[in-house]
């Protein structure tokens, strides 16, 4: 599975831009910075954006990122979004699932894009989009895909034990 990623930085300035990134999209990781609240309370309106625009059956995760920065140390944490006002978040919004990561870590930031994968991958096998439409994101054997082979969606252990997220 070959995945093409757009960081559409989620800023207000480039939001006509980002709209156009949506069209055809199969699945969405919505990232918020768990230390911003700010942040959390603008996810509503991107998911709206995103459901208006792409795939009705586009996959969702939502990924409360700077983990780091949410530590047990209450003097240091500089959470503002708790895990559980995510997670009931992400189960009122249909969210396939939520994720917290840390960039700087590489904490489950592979997790976040396997689920996303995965249930991509899911909805190829249920016969969820047509592979031989262009304007869909995903693309089957005769529009170029792999063509039969089998398709792995397992973790690099190697890379995951390294740390790092790239």
């Amino acid at each position: 599975m070959k995945l093409s990623l757009w960081d559409t930085a989620g800023q207000e300035t480039y939001k006509s831009v980002t709209r156009s990134y949506f069209r055809g999209a199969s699945g969405a990781l919505l990232v918020f910075d768990l230390s911003r609240k700010q942040t959390f309370q603008h996810v509503t309106d991107w998911l709206n954006d995103l459901r208006q625009i792409a795939e009705p059956d586009i996959v969702v995760v939502l990924v409360g990122n700077k983990a780091d920065l949410a530590t047990s140390d209450t003097e240091n944490n500089k959470r503002e979004v708790t895990r559980a006002e995510a997670e009931d978040w992400a189960r009122r919004n249909g969210v396939l699932e939520y994720v917290e990561t840390s960039a700087k870590s590489g904490e489950n930031v592979e997790r976040a894009f396997m689920r996303v994968a995965e249930r991509i991958y899911q909805n190829i096998q249920a016969g969820k989009y047509d592979l031989n439409d262009r304007r869909s994101g995903v693309k089957g054997p005769s529009a170029g895909g792999p063509g039969g082979r089998p398709v792995r969606l397992t973790a690099d252990k190697a890379r995951a034990a390294a740390g790092g997220c790239c």
